[in-house]
């Protein structure tokens, strides 16, 4: 969903919504539909299993994400035209009864066409461009520090207390 939005708000505000929306189906449509093939025969594939339990729960799960596909290139594709009708009128997200001023509307605006906001700025000036800068002592401060708490974080693990007995978990007649 928010793949679609924002490869809305990338299009140029030139365009109609329609055409915007009809671009942007085109642009990440073979993506969505590949993301959710994938998932669909994974889970697929889990329905061979012989456990009831893993069964059931790979059917559902495929025909939930089978759903969410079908939902996400119809409804949501059609959601999608009241959202920016709402933004673009001004009104807020929750209240749509209500209009916002015209000084807070730029916000709505497409992505490359308004000033970058706080948590825009950060992202740009202190976390991607010194990496992109090939600073080698950074990046290798950054592996430095999430090897530290990947080991931390599996050392934590390894000593939790394991709270259920076999006899408790597992029913009598289970296939395990």
């Amino acid at each position: 969903m928010c793949i679609l939005v924002h490869a809305v708000k990338r299009k140029p505000l030139e365009l109609p919504l329609e055409g915007r929306i009809s671009n942007a189906l085109v642009e990440v449509g073979p993506c969505i539909t590949l993301a959710s093939l994938a998932e669909v025969l994974a889970f697929a594939v889990g329905t061979f299993i012989p456990m009831p339990a893993c069964r059931v729960f790979s059917m559902f799960a495929a025909l939930a994400v089978l759903l969410d596909f079908l939902l996400q290139v119809t409804a949501f594709a059609a959601l999608i035209v009241f959202y920016f009708l709402r933004a673009e009128d001004r009104r807020i997200d929750c209240i749509p009864c209500i209009k916002i001023s015209p000084s807070y509307a730029d916000s709505y605006k497409g992505i490359g066409q308004r000033k970058p906001r706080l948590l825009a700025r950060y992202m740009k000036n202190l976390a991607i461009e010194p990496v992109n800068h090939r600073n080698r002592s950074l990046v290798q401060a950054i592996l430095l520090v999430l090897c530290h708490f990947w080991k931390v974080s599996e050392e934590i693990s390894l000593r939790l207390p394991i709270g259920k007995r076999r006899i408790n978990v597992l029913l009598c007649d289970a296939d395990l």
